[in-house]
């Protein structure tokens, strides 16, 4: 499998490999040359102490035809600062680009968490959930927005970092909204002027309940 390689600096802007030096965090990014498919994430950062960059860990997604117990097996004990590294498994794709996977996340190599997320055509997390590792029920469900940085005034221009995050009560409804730094309950969301102006509440039913979890059901 042939693939390439791109440099993302802390907010996930593009940059050239002669600019790393720089920076205090970077992440290198594997892509399938074929298909231009993400197939792993690693992420450095400069150790202030001895300023030698170090790697903490990263983010694999999972081929069908890859063994997951394999591709944890070859990547839990490479980094440092807890060696975090999240695995994605069992794609499934809609019809409009988004991807759904189920994750597993290990922290100085043992399980911490399971779940399931769907990512958007941009590769960001638009919703997902965690699987509680003894009753097996979902868990910290969530929907996240994105909306036009030149709209809402986005200062550090990062278009990973949802606009507003909505989280989810067990029965599917609104538990709390969170937009900017402030967290508010749905009737005081829907009360505020400034956000009132800029998300339309009836045209984004997606965001009315947790399902339907895929944004073009």
């Amino acid at each position: 499998m042939g693939t390439y390689i791109k440099y993302t600096d802390e907010n996930n802007i593009e940059t050239p490999k002669e600019q790393l030096h720089k920076l205090s965090e970077f992440n290198c990014l594997t892509y399938d040359s074929t298909t231009n498919e993400l197939k792993k994430i690693e992420r450095f950062l400069k150790n202030y102490r001895t300023q030698q960059v170090e790697q903490l860990g990263g983010e694999v997604y999972l081929s069908s035809e890859d063994h997951l117990s394999e591709v944890i097996h070859r990547h839990i004990d490479i980094g440092t600062f807890g060696k975090p590294w999240t695995f994605y498994y069992n794609k499934e794709n809609s019809s409009k680009g988004e991807t759904m996977w189920e994750y597993v996340f290990y922290r100085n190599g043992s399980l911490l968490g399971k779940g399931v997320l769907i990512f958007d055509d941009k590769n960001r997390k638009l919703a997902g959930y965690a699987i509680d590792a003894i009753a097996g029920f979902k868990t910290d469900k969530f929907k996240n927005f994105y909306g036009d940085p030149s709209v809402f005034d986005d200062e550090f221009q990062n278009e990973t970092i949802p606009t507003i995050e909505f989280k989810y009560n067990p029965d599917d409804s609104i538990e709390k909204v969170y937009f900017r730094d402030d967290d508010y309950s749905l009737r005081d969301f829907l009360n505020n002027d400034e956000i009132s102006t800029k998300f339309d509440w009836k045209e984004n039913t997606y965001y009315h309940s947790f399902e339907p979890f895929f944004l073009s059901n």
